[in-house]
């Protein structure tokens, strides 16, 4: 099992071809979830393209994705990179941050509960990972069995529901005239749904060697027992509509995605010979500060994420803004555009008069101002340390002396060094200070 951190150091791997061939595969199912981390087409290599991992021969270096890649008998575990530089980083510190920020996450619909890690005593990220969707799965299905209408085409001697007349007289050619042939739609256990959530569960079975995990698999599996097992595939779960009685079954099913589109089949049916969770860092940044602005500061602020209906060109429409968080003061309609950088300011000097910020990003900020017709403009940076750089103003002038544009550059409490409960009370004080004491 190898630890790395994003754009940290490289490691050897055993088998380069077999794992690059395996994550271009898993980037196809990746792709349309997390297309706005793929380059544009022009920029993507001839050959097949993947983010996950970088190659130089047989050594192997993280990107940006965090998460882990079983495969064969390899696990990569890939880990934050704001966590690179603490003194004695340890694992269960860093799984409870990347669950706090799940928990807020809207896009990122993971199985997050605190209650059921409390219970569960393993460093080991996939087996995590399969104890909390093997109790949020086992959870729903019993407080809330799910029964369908499903559709069934069959022959009967006497009829029921409509009776299909292109089969019938098709078949009256294979001397079946006594049979009809209907189709109706009773109300089953037996429905498609279950049969996902079933061999989902078969799956995850295959892969654990926690004994608490695999009672709890079991014992979903004897739920099921009437379901029948078969083999489901994407396209079987695409073609599933929950009714929204059935609400919970929502999130199982994001979770059977999870499951589903992250592994290769093996030779044997109930068997997963690879499987990966990868999730973007930069979209997890961003998606744990928009919901927490959600939750915290729905009052005073009309909250929009990804506000994207404006263009630098209008007539065709070319070169969309797309702002990452856009704040409407709910009294005085003033706009505050928040842009994300997941860049840690690392060595932060006060030789630096940019302060850390790129050149580019000053550029797209200020663009973004004009176009929005704001002054108002906030990037905000996770902390490098426990201890947050000072905010820094810069103005720029506009063509009238008196109009400027101003954007604040703000370290905020990502993360902590001694115990992930400690953000949430420092990082609503950050935020208040910022948002609510005006520029």
């Amino acid at each position: 099992m190898y630890i790395l951190f994003e754009y940290g150091d490289h490691i050897s791997v055993t088998d380069r071809i077999g794992l690059e061939i395996y994550l271009h595969s898993l980037w196809q199912n990746h792709k349309e979830l997390w297309k706005d981390q793929m380059p544009e087409a022009d920029d993507l290599p001839k050959r097949e393209f993947q983010p996950f991992i970088s190659f130089d021969g047989v050594r192997a270096k993280a990107n940006n994705f965090v998460g882990f890649i079983h495969y064969g008998n390899e696990l990569l575990e890939i880990y934050p990179k704001v966590f690179r530089q603490m003194l004695n980083p340890n694992k269960e510190l860093m799984h409870q941050h990347l669950f706090y920020w799940f928990s807020y996450c809207k896009k990122i619909k993971f199985p997050f509960n605190q209650s059921f890690l409390n219970n569960f005593d393993s460093d080991y990220f996939p087996e995590l990972i399969i104890y909390l969707i093997a109790n949020q799965i086992n959870e729903v299905v019993n407080t809330k069995p799910y029964s369908a209408y499903e559709e069934v085409e069959e022959a009967l001697l006497m009829p029921r529901g409509k009776i299909n007349f292109g089969r019938y007289t098709r078949n009256l050619a294979f001397g079946k005239s006594q049979y009809i042939d209907c189709d109706y739609e009773p109300f089953v256990y037996d429905n498609k749904v279950n049969r996902v959530i079933k061999y989902c569960v078969r799956l995850l079975l295959s892969k654990t060697v926690v004994p608490e995990t695999q009672r709890i698999l079991n014992g979903t599996i004897n739920v099921l027992d009437e379901v029948e097992d078969q083999v489901c595939s994407i396209t079987q779960l695409n073609q599933i509509k929950i009714p929204t009685l059935f609400v919970d079954y929502e999130d199982v099913m994001h979770s059977c995605r999870m499951i589903i589109e992250n592994q290769v089949y093996s030779y044997v049916e109930y068997e997963m010979k690879n499987w990966s969770v990868l999730f973007p860092m930069e979209y997890i940044f961003e998606d744990f500060i928009s919901g927490f602005l959600k939750k915290h500061f729905n009052q005073e602020f009309d909250i929009e994420s990804q506000k994207s209906e404006l263009y630098l060109h209008q007539d065709p429409q070319t070169f969309n803004l797309q702002h990452d968080i856009l704040l409407t003061n709910r009294k005085t309609k003033e706009k505050i555009i928040i842009d994300t950088k997941y860049k840690p300011r690392w060595g932060l000097s006060v030789s630096d008069k940019k302060k850390g910020v790129s050149q580019s990003d000053m550029y797209q900020m200020i663009s973004y101002a004009y176009r929005r017709g704001t002054d108002k403009v906030i990037l905000l940076y996770p902390n490098t340390s426990d201890k947050l750089a000072e905010d820094y103003m810069f103005t720029v002038q506009k063509s009238k002396e008196n109009e400027h544009i101003k954007i604040k550059v703000v370290d905020i409490p990502f993360w902590s060094s001694t115990d992930h409960k400690e953000v949430e009370s420092k990082l609503l004080t950050k935020l208040g200070s910022v948002l609510l004491s005006g520029f």
